[in-house]
């Protein structure tokens, strides 16, 4: 484990997949949940060179068909440390021959975790090193532990609004939507996530906070430039994830073509894109 810490909270993360395994205020219990592969195998995966899962596990790029599982392979993968600071931590994945048999481009996947006070910033920062555009989705995929059950816990946003969610068919979209109307808070329920999760698209906030409705607050995460938000647990697990993603799962009616998939971000060649998002304990 690698371990960066301030006057206030201390993490820990791993350099396999570069997961953040421990997040605490000092004195305080981790607030992300403790792993059980039983129920769920990750606690804060990263998400890279896609986020969610491609039909039939595969895309084409240029005539050639290439497999890739869910989420991709950047949360399997052993990241190297090239900076470690008191309360930041830089850690780069290369493409490589391996990487290459899943998708076929020279790219650099780096991950910082920064310390700010009592929040920790999370920044993907993609380089292209192709003569041509390089399509990819990369997304944050946090756990938090939950006590007791769901229904003791809401999900608090800064205004009212109506949220037009994102439906699933399995583990793709639909193309369906589903209004739901949030009047600044919206009261979590086991019954909310029996088609997996809820999403929203280009999603109209820039905060959100996981709440226990009698003990308040525990983490905020936000984002000024998300591309979607994903909120997911499984039936009386105890554990509530909140995704900040830039990319999504393939639709049904997907045609396989990388370069044409919905949410996709096209770098351009030497490019380089970086996006963040932030936890602040409460």
């Amino acid at each position: 484990m690698i371990r960066i810490e301030n006057n206030f909270i201390h993490a820990e993360i791993a350099p396999m997949g570069a997961e953040l395994i421990v997040l605490k205020r000092q004195g305080f219990p981790n607030i992300l949940w403790k792993k059980d592969d039983s129920i769920w195998n990750r606690t804060s995966p990263n998400l890279f060179p896609i986020v969610g899962r491609l039909i039939d596990d595969s895309f084409n790029f240029r005539g050639q068909k290439f497999q890739m599982n869910q989420h991709g392979f950047a949360r399997d993968c052993v990241f190297e440390v090239i900076k470690k600071e008191r309360d930041e931590v830089r850690l780069l994945l290369r493409s490589s021959a391996q990487t290459k048999i899943q998708y076929p481009f020279e790219f650099e996947f780096m991950v910082t975790y920064r310390l700010i006070l009592n929040s920790i910033e999370v920044s993907f920062q993609t380089r292209n090193f192709n003569p041509h555009s390089m399509p990819y989705s990369v997304g944050g995929h946090p756990g938090f532990a939950i006590q007791g059950d769901l229904t003791e816990y809401q999900l608090d946003f800064q205004q009212s609004m109506l949220l037009d969610r994102s439906i699933l068919d399995g583990t793709f979209y639909s193309g369906k939507l589903e209004q739901i109307e949030i009047n600044k808070v919206l009261s979590l329920e086991n019954d909310l996530f029996e088609n997996d999760a809820l999403v929203f698209k280009s999603p109209p906030f820039s905060a959100v906070t996981l709440t226990h409705k009698i003990q308040g607050p525990i983490v905020t995460l936000s984002s000024n430039t998300w591309g979607a938000v994903g909120f997911w647990t499984k039936p009386f697990a105890p554990f509530f994830c909140i995704e900040p993603w830039w990319g999504w799962a393939d639709h049904l009616n997907s045609t396989g073509d990388l370069e044409k998939k919905m949410g996709v971000h096209l770098l351009p060649p030497n490019q380089l894109e970086s996006v963040s998002y932030t936890i602040e304990l409460h």
